[in-house]
């Protein structure tokens, strides 16, 4: 698939001035450069003034995510602009016959930037006029997005001591058993003699890296390649003949070799979550004794998503069910205990627009874990070598222009297709769904992302500069911040006349990104190692090696510390506080 879509750039954004103002800046910079004098002291003649910019640095640091504080609201330039783009794709798209309805939300932390819903609620009807029009309350089946819930419960359970990430499944399903053997041996008779090697853990299954195949029972194909398996079919599984399939066939890989999409894995996984509560428990038997019951006591019912759910709750809610032209009877089918973790759930927009504003929130506010545990689970567990897609728990992750990473979950059945797409350096996410014979929502996902990750990289910008950029001056001290190709930089940084980036060990001349620690206004300076810091290949090393510039403190502060507090700029290590002019 082409990255053409997904490669943008954005010019840089100068603060917010007057261009008089602008005039009595670069004056100011002027005399801080030629006239040291002028400043009583501040500047000497040989602390110069930082030219020898860096044109592409090997290490690109994110701007600071201020707009996770203060959301889009959608009524900006670029966020109209966007959206006009995007709403007359989606219309011409969902205009043709294999998109039969389609809802789709561009989401912040505040809410939805962008809502649209296009297309029939029952296009099964034969009488156009019983199609009736979709809306952000219409639901569809988000196929294996349910996974995306199954690890989230995972998570839950491990923050009140239920459950361990690395715990063995074995824990939870003692008569787990898997086949240490090689598919050779297995084959050659010689399974039995070969034991498995180390545990398959909470882990793996929520992340793929089990070994597990894609399904269990597996579906034989007598005659291959004269025969060609049949069409996707569905039955209810007992959770014993799962668990004896497994147990009778060697793993695909070895755990930990490589990611292999497992359906049963996540099955085992929600099965797992399950007993595992109910052993934690003094009173097992009022616990929830299936997936569903769990998912609805700690995720469904507490963030009120009440078109959320495994079986049709109710006529009502029936009512709003998303029906496909063809595969229609796929709006009916219930998964069951067993094969309800990787994909037995219905979802709404709303529903799902309530869940990933926690998940964007700098604060989680409102949501079910930690802002600790979603920097966590927002992380790579595996990269492939083609330097683009990465797998997490359970997240299908790609790069854009090799920089951010977005985080989705995408779910496939006959009738129904469905994308949660997180952006977390721009906090904005995609949410899409589909019923109809068009299975490619990613490519319609890098569509939205291509029209409004521009929108959200220029005001991130836009935000960062009138935040931070411009010259801010103390006693005896003044420091340069500057907004440069999607970073933020100090130029310039001077106390008592001492060039500190360059004491720093940065080098003569060269301009220092700031790196946001994560917190509000609080940054590191990326001093780097200066033999090292203009080799290409050394890319982001130097600077996370020299972090905290070896653990050295002035003033009870590290020498690196940088922050933002009350309209003044804060360098503890030197006890200077300077105001922008």
């Amino acid at each position: 698939m082409s990255n053409k879509l997904l490669d943008y750039r954005v010019p840089s954004v100068a603060p917010p001035r007057s261009s008089a103002r602008t005039i009595i800046y670069s004056f100011l910079i002027l005399c801080a450069t030629l006239a040291p004098a002028f400043w009583a002291g501040v500047l000497r003649f040989d602390a110069p003034y930082r030219t020898s910019f860096v044109a592409a640095p090997s290490c690109k640091v994110p701007l600071p995510n201020l707009l996770a504080y203060s959301p889009p609201t959608g009524d900006e330039a670029v966020t109209q602009e966007a959206s006009l783009l995007l709403d007359a794709y989606l219309t011409e798209r969902s205009a043709h016959d294999d998109i039969d309805s389609m809802t789709v939300a561009i989401v912040t932390p505040r809410g939805t930037v962008f809502e649209r819903a296009y297309g029939s609620l029952r296009a099964n009807e034969s009488e156009p006029d019983k199609y009736g029009p979709v809306d952000s309350d219409s639901v569809y089946r988000v196929a294996s997005i349910t996974k995306m819930f199954t690890v989230l419960e995972t998570l839950i359970l491990r923050e009140r001591g239920v459950l361990n990430w690395d715990d063995p499944v074995t824990k939870f399903l003692p008569n787990f058993t898997y086949s240490g053997a090689s598919w050779s041996e297995h084959l050659g008779g010689q399974a039995d003699s070969t034991q498995p090697q180390g545990p398959i853990t909470m882990r793996q299954l929520a992340s793929h890296m089990s070994g597990l195949g894609r399904d269990y029972p597996v579906q034989n194909v007598p005659n291959w390649p004269a025969e060609i398996p049949g069409s996707y079919g569905f039955r209810e599984r007992p959770r014993e003949e799962v668990l004896k399939a497994i147990s009778d066939l060697p793993l695909v890989v070895p755990q930990y070799e490589y990611p292999v999409y497992s359906n049963a894995g996540m099955d085992i996984l929600g099965i797992a979550n399950v007993e595992a509560n109910k052993l934690s428990s003094d009173t097992p038997d009022d616990e929830p004794q299936s997936h569903k019951e769990l998912i609805q006591r700690d995720i469904l019912h507490p963030l009120g998503l009440n078109s959320s759910f495994y079986v049709v709750p109710s006529p009502d809610i029936a009512a709003h069910i998303a029906v496909p032209r063809k595969d229609s009877e796929w709006a009916d089918i219930v998964f069951g205990d067993t094969d309800d973790p990787a994909g037995g759930q219905f979802s709404s927009l709303r529903d799902l627009t309530t869940l990933m504003k926690t998940f964007l929130s700098p604060t989680a506010a409102g949501g079910l874990i930690s802002r600790y545990v979603v920097r966590e689970w927002l992380r790579p567990l595996h990269p492939w070598r083609d330097g683009m897609n990465e797998v997490g728990a359970p997240w299908e992750i790609r790069k854009l222009s090799n920089e951010m990473r977005m985080y989705a979950k995408g779910g496939n059945l006959p009738g129904y297709h469905s994308q949660f797409t997180l952006i977390p350096e721009q906090a904005f996410g995609v949410i899409l769904l589909l019923a109809g014979e068009y299975t490619d929502t990613v490519s319609l996902t890098d569509v939205a992302v291509a029209r409004f990750a521009p929108a959200f990289a220029a005001l991130q910008t836009e935000a960062a500069a009138h935040a931070y950029a411009g010259m801010w001056r103390g006693d005896s001290a003044v420091v340069i911040v500057a907004v440069r190709d999607g970073m933020l930089y100090v130029d310039l940084l001077v106390v008592r006349g001492v060039d500190v980036l360059e004491a720093a060990g940065a080098g003569p001349g060269r301009p220092v990104a700031l790196w946001s620690t994560g917190r509000k206004d609080e940054f590191r300076l990326g001093v780097g190692r200066a033999e090292l810091n203009d080799v290409p290949i050394a890319g982001c090393e130097p600077y996370w090696i020299s972090m905290d510039v070896y653990g050295y403190q002035s003033r009870g502060a590290p020498l690196d510390l940088v922050y933002f507090e009350d309209d003044q700029l804060m360098y503890p290590a030197a006890g200077v506080q300077l105001k922008r002019l």
